[in-house]
């Protein structure tokens, strides 16, 4: 038998690998770049097709990414909708989303239709890598388990790693070319392969759990704080004391403090999923998460504060409640950016409308946002477009808003990211 790790080491360390990434999104779509970037031959697999079409025309659908970005990538590599081009690969990386379903379980059936769809068409001297951020355990049930059934023996024959992705959407000082990304591999070769594509970024661990713990525990760590900072806010509203401007003070100890702000609903695809892929996988060995739960509690009662917060604001307004306009400024899940998955102003829309409340949006980079399979108009604002609403919430401060002025013109205003408060 050849050696097949050292053939295809020789491949990616010569540049003469092939590299697959399945899934297009905010994850996929930036590693296609990247890797076309570095001198590999990249063929990207999606099967959206509103997504296949727009790349085939030299148009990017993610911020991050510019159509000229788009149109030099397809100029010379190709986007498929077929996974039949999957036997023409030398290493494949697979970066589809890891969502949470409505009880809060994860739902890995993005993994599971994408290691289906490629099985028929790997064979020996191919490096798979699962980027999809999940629980300790998921390469192995999901990627290793699947291979091995047909024959395969990981780490002599085919080679499969974890490194979960980094991409923060909205980062320009971090991208793929710079972020410290994590690899953990079956085998010691694997990892070695894993390290050899992802290049000097790569940090290895000893193991796919170690690579698929660290991620979760990542976004757990950034979970529990933020709800921290949501009680603060709710303990500094109660005494009457600014919570932005305590912490903007706290965060001049140059030592032992990290800031993290309040956020009525944790937004994107990481921090408000990955502590649940975490519970799940703890609660599956009798392990019990308080902290976990605390946080999810908090994070659950911040959205029904600020509700009780507008009724009671509304109250006070020469309108009868059913007839009262709300305006809501900002409906992506992070500032500057377009993305709006698992947003909070879906959940305050949606909680506002049961007051029969007529509830507009708006946001300088989203268009549309899905409440309930319908796609609801977002607006750009500008102060005259918002200045006789009977109350305006901001949800997400993005740059270039004056929201001094907005709040001078209406005076029931709430402020849930701290941009009027003093700065020190």
């Amino acid at each position: 038998m050849k050696n097949q790790h050292q053939n295809l080491e020789k491949k990616i360390i010569q540049k003469e690998a092939k590299v697959g990434i399945i899934g297009l999104g905010y994850v996929g779509l930036p590693n296609a770049i990247y890797y076309a970037s570095q001198g590999y031959q990249v063929c990207g697999f999606e099967i959206n097709a509103v997504r296949v079409n727009a790349l085939r025309r030299g148009s990017s659908y993610i911020e991050d990414i510019s159509d000229e970005e788009v149109q030099q990538f397809i100029a010379s590599h190709k986007v498929v909708d077929t996974f039949t081009y999957i036997a023409e690969q030398d290493v494949v990386i697979i970066d589809v989303p890891t969502p949470i379903n409505e009880d809060r379980q994860p739902d890995l059936s993005y993994i599971k239709r994408a290691v289906d769809s490629i099985l028929p068409y790997i064979h020996p001297g191919q490096l798979i890598i699962l980027e999809s951020t999940s629980y300790p355990g998921t390469t192995q049930d999901y990627v290793v388990s699947p291979l091995k059934e047909l024959g395969f023996t990981i780490g002599e024959d085919i080679f499969v790693a974890f490194a979960p992705e980094r991409v923060d959407p909205g980062n320009t000082m971090f991208e793929v070319r710079n972020t410290p990304k994590l690899v953990g591999g079956m085998t010691t070769k694997c990892t070695q392969l894993a390290q050899a594509v992802i290049g000097a970024q790569a940090i290895p661990v000893s193991s796919m759990e170690v690579a698929e713990m660290a991620k979760v525990y990542e976004n757990t760590f950034r979970f529990i704080n933020i709800n921290l900072a949501n009680e603060l806010r709710s303990i500094c509203v109660a005494m009457g004391i600014d919570p932005y401007e305590v912490l903007d003070a706290a965060n001049t100890k140059p030592f032992g403090f990290m800031k993290f702000t309040p956020s009525v609903k944790i937004g994107g695809h990481c921090i408000g999923v990955d502590p649940y892929y975490l519970k799940w996988q703890a609660n599956q060995r009798n392990v019990e998460v308080p902290l976990i739960d605390a946080a999810s509690l908090v994070e659950r009662k911040s959205l029904n504060q600020l509700i009780q917060e507008a009724i009671i604001l509304l109250s006070k307004r020469p309108v009868p409640l059913m007839k009262a306009r709300v305006a809501i400024l900002g409906v992506a899940y992070k500032k500057n950016v377009a993305d709006t998955r698992m947003s909070a102003a879906v959940d305050v829309t949606k909680k506002l409308e049961e007051y029969q409340l007529k509830v507009d949006l708006y946001d300088p980079h989203a268009e549309k946002l899905m409440i309930d399979n319908e796609a609801r108009t977002v607006i750009s604002p500008t102060v005259q477009e918002v200045k006789d609403y009977d109350l305006v919430i901001l949800l997400t401060d993005h740059d270039g808003i004056n929201y001094g002025k907005i709040s001078e013109e209406n005076h029931f205003f709430i402020d849930t990211k701290g941009v009027l408060s003093p700065k020190l």
